[in-house]
């Protein structure tokens, strides 16, 4: 035998250990990134979700260290990189849309008529598409940050163990604020906390200062919470829950169905009349939903509930739910004062209307709404920084260059989600909640403007980001052989 043939199984043995090696090292990393980033995006949410200064600057700044670590590591699934690269490069064009428009134009056919108005009063000025470029490039890190805390989440959720860490340490940084935001309210409601306005004023605020900004996180938390929730035991942790009572469903499971009525009831008590009701209602029906698509594995007699009968159950205690605790938002729901909104919309519309190829400008509508500003429907008190409807204002500002970019890449989300909720099984309740999730945020953006609170478009990234990964996973190389039943196994 040559000594070659005594020294290659050496070899061998020692490259399989340092791959090994090195495997749990950037698994390792990987999870200290996970949670340097999660923590930073906690950071942002209780800064009063960082929207104003000099807390959105240190917010920025805690969540570009994590991401910047974030270069050392690459894609290796081939999915993954695609979504991954799909996401960057929609961020790409959009930040280079709202260069183009805050950038001088050498032909002035695409400026803002404004520039001519200064032109007429012999001021100097370089036009541009926007009515105020500095505030157009001022926006862009708002704009930037979201889209690489989605490709950031693809890119450390690539296992499953990884992916499904990442879903639930956001449930619990979820649960954690809102534990904290219970515990200011009742305890220190005098506090001003990372604000000039005291906890305590007003219906249930948190660290929020804005009912419909509490309401759109907890909404979000609770989503988090309820697919943490849904997912299922592990086999030797089941046992029956008719012999076991309730230590058969678990205690930790019997735990977090508390903690989500609680999130729930906690919500409702903000009174926010659009992000109580759409919450109530997504988060029902992506119940109804799990409980129709994901295959039967209940033992009897759980088994002998048919799905029907558990979305017809699920239904009632939502809509039991909403009657028996929701009077602080039916209250609220009688007649009242008209608050502006659709005066606001209409004169939206307008601005839309008058540059809808190339918008206002990003960022701009603080500034540019003042023009269309319907002063008999308004009056002419207080200063609208917000449409009151993210979609309506995005199109203001982007334009339908704009609008389009990011219709696309919705459509290839939602591709990817219904996608997730085709192909897995037992992980499904994770892309059913991730697209209720998505539904919250769309419907409660047009009454409303979560995403433009940047602590809450950083934690919805995150959780898109969780989910898409989570949907777009490899299934285990055995699970379908293990679903045979023993004969075919034997068979074949």
């Amino acid at each position: 035998m040559s000594l070659h043939a005594h020294i290659a199984p050496h070899h061998r043995g020692h490259r399989r250990h340092g791959a090994r090696r090195g495997h749990g090292w950037r698994a390792h990393s990987g999870r200290v990134l996970l949670i340097w980033l999660i923590t930073a995006i906690g950071l942002a949410l209780m800064m009063n979700g960082s929207v104003a200064a000099p807390y959105r600057q240190i917010a920025f700044l805690a969540l570009a260290l994590p991401l910047l670590a974030l270069l050392g590591l690459r894609l290796t699934r081939p999915v993954s990189r695609s979504l991954w690269r799909q996401s960057i490069a929609g961020m790409a064009v959009l930040i280079l849309w709202a260069l183009v428009q805050s950038t001088p134009l050498p032909l002035g056919s695409l400026a803002h008529p404004v520039w001519d108005t200064l032109d007429d009063l012999g001021i100097a000025a370089q036009p541009t598409i926007s009515v105020a470029p500095a505030l157009t490039r001022a926006a862009l890190p708002a704009l930037i940050l979201p889209f690489l805390v989605f490709a950031a989440m693809i890119l450390l959720c690539q296992g499953q163990r990884e992916a499904l860490f990442a879903w639930k340490a956001l449930a619990v940084l979820g649960l954690g604020l809102a534990a904290l935001s219970i515990l200011l309210e009742m305890v220190f409601p005098q506090t001003t906390f990372f604000s000039r306005f005291e906890v305590g004023r007003g219906a249930f605020n948190g660290i929020f200062v804005n009912r419909n900004t509490t309401a759109a996180f907890l909404g979000l938390a609770g989503f988090a919470t309820a697919g943490w929730l849904m997912l299922p035991r592990s086999r030797q942790h089941r046992t029956d829950p008719v012999a076991a009572g309730l230590a058969g469903f678990g205690w930790p499971r019997v735990l977090l169905a508390a903690l989500l009525f609680l999130l729930v009831i906690t919500l409702i008590t903000t009174r926010s009349r659009a992000g109580v009701t759409l919450a109530l209602i997504c988060l029902t029906l992506a119940f109804v939903a799990i409980f129709l698509l994901r295959p039967e594995t209940g033992r009897p007699p759980v088994r002998r509930l048919g799905t029907g009968a558990k979305a017809a159950l699920t239904i009632g205690a939502g809509i039991g739910l909403f009657v028996a605790f929701g009077e602080p938002v039916i209250s609220r729901m009688g007649p009242e004062a008209e608050d502006g909104r659709w005066c606001a919309w209409a004169s939206t519309l307008q601005m839309i209307a008058e540059r809808p190829l190339v918008g206002q400008g990003f960022g701009t509508f603080a500034d540019a709404f003042p023009q269309y500003r319907n002063a008999e429907c308004l009056g002419s008190r207080g200063i609208w920084t917000r449409a009151h409807n993210s979609h309506l204002e995005f199109l203001a500002g982007m334009g339908l260059i704009g609008a389009l970019v990011a219709l696309v890449l919705l459509g290839r989300m939602l591709q990817v989600l219904i996608t997730g909720v085709q192909k897995r099984r037992s992980l499904k309740p994770i892309p059913i909640m991730t697209l209720a999730a998505l539904a919250f945020v769309l419907g409660h953006s047009a009454l409303d403007f979560p995403l433009q609170v940047p602590g809450i478009a950083l934690y919805f990234a995150a959780l898109m980001g969780a989910g898409c990964a989570i949907a777009v996973l490899d299934r285990p190389s055995g699970s379908r052989r293990s679903r045979r039943s023993p004969r075919a196994r034997q068979a074949g």
